[in-house]
């Protein structure tokens, strides 16, 4: 865990980026996007994504709320060199005003801003015990507790998780995440939304 404010901390996340063999990832909290975004044009990164020097992708984490999605206007403003990923996170049963074409479509104009990413809601007592447990959802998933050790964790709720998890790595998969972030090279195209298995993707015994 780092303070992005830090002149420090920044040195550590981005000293090294250069001579490093791996991509860097940096998770911001809610509220800081733009602030992070600030200091990346301060230091003269974004100077340097416009002359192919280095790469960015960038997935803006939305909420349901006209104040977040005002944010997505902003946000590409300072990166339109980056690729911009728009991901919707469903933490309720909120449609991103989908009801209300005129308001969806003048956020989520396909040929304006970036590419859409949808996170399912998971059910919220199956996130809660994932919270009160304080382990990763691949633990929860194989029946783990913090330290490794065996856990009684519910099979169905188990199940919701392991369902959900999956379904977010479909998501991940079908923008070729993967190849965006370790290739120099151009990814194929985006592919549409294909039906999910989710043994296919995620593994734990019973």
């Amino acid at each position: 865990m780092v303070d992005i404010t830090s002149v420090f901390d920044q040195m550590r996340i981005l000293d090294t980026i250069r001579s490093a063999s791996k991509s860097t990832l940096i998770d911001v909290r809610a509220g800081y996007l733009s602030l992070t975004l600030q200091f990346l044009q301060n230091i003269g990164f974004l100077e340097a994504l416009k002359r192919a020097e280095v790469r960015l992708v960038l997935l803006h984490v939305l909420s349901s709320s006209i104040s977040s999605l005002g944010e997505i206007e902003l946000i590409r403003s300072y990166v339109p060199e980056a690729r911009y990923y728009l991901v919707k996170n469903f933490i309720n049963e909120a449609t991103f005003f989908k009801w209300n074409p005129g308001v969806y479509e003048s956020f989520f104009q396909k040929d304006q801003h970036g590419i859409e990413i949808s996170i399912p809601k998971l059910n919220e007592i199956a996130y809660e015990r994932v919270e009160s447990a304080a382990v990763s959802f691949l633990s929860f998933i194989a029946n783990k507790g913090a330290n490794q050790e065996a856990a009684s964790n519910s099979f169905v709720l188990r199940g919701y998780v392991r369902h959900w998890l999956g379904s977010v790595w479909s998501e991940y998969d079908r923008i070729r995440l993967c190849d965006i972030v370790e290739s120099k090279s151009e990814p194929e195209a985006v592919v549409k939304q294909t039906s999910f298995q989710g043994e296919r993707l995620i593994y734990s015994p019973m």
